[in-house]
């Protein structure tokens, strides 16, 4: 079934005037603006609980130039006391891999986007130098699946 759609008179005549004044110059498509994947879309809310004086690595697997976005937390006063990095790494072929540091900081909070610069896995090192048991909340979106 076929749905009309009624536009206010002055919309129509708006449309018309902005479309005569108009002149568009395609622009190309720049390198890495459009990608498409066979990777379905992901999202999850995670709770990482880092124990004082310790470590914990949070990782997602990621196929070569899939993209996530992601947001995490630290609850934590003194966020200097936990060093993090995100970083992305290859599988191993006869001991050797390819790895990748995109952040290494004590900021105790992140907010990127990630286009994975090759097929493997993705994540976060936390390290607690602190004498409190750290929550980081972490959201992730994108493409991306889960590590077992």
């Amino acid at each position: 079934m076929l749905k009309t759609i009624l536009l206010p008179v002055a919309l129509l005549l708006t449309s018309s005037l902005i479309q005569a004044q108009t002149e568009w110059l395609e622009d190309p498509l720049s390198e890495g603006t459009f990608s498409e994947t066979e990777t379905p879309f992901h999202q999850g809310d995670y709770e990482i609980l880092v124990p004082a004086y310790s470590d914990f690595e949070y990782s997602i697997n990621m196929e070569k130039d899939d993209v996530i976005v992601y947001t995490w937390t630290a609850d934590m006063a003194a966020p200097e006391l936990m060093d993090v990095e995100f970083h992305g790494h290859t599988d191993p072929v006869d001991g050797k891999g390819m790895l990748m540091f995109f952040k290494v900081h004590n900021e105790g909070r992140g907010n990127a986007t990630v286009t994975a610069p090759y097929t493997g896995g993705h994540g976060w090192y936390f390290n607690n130098h602190g004498e409190q048991d750290v929550l980081v909340k972490l959201h992730i979106s994108g493409f991306y699946s889960e590590i077992e």
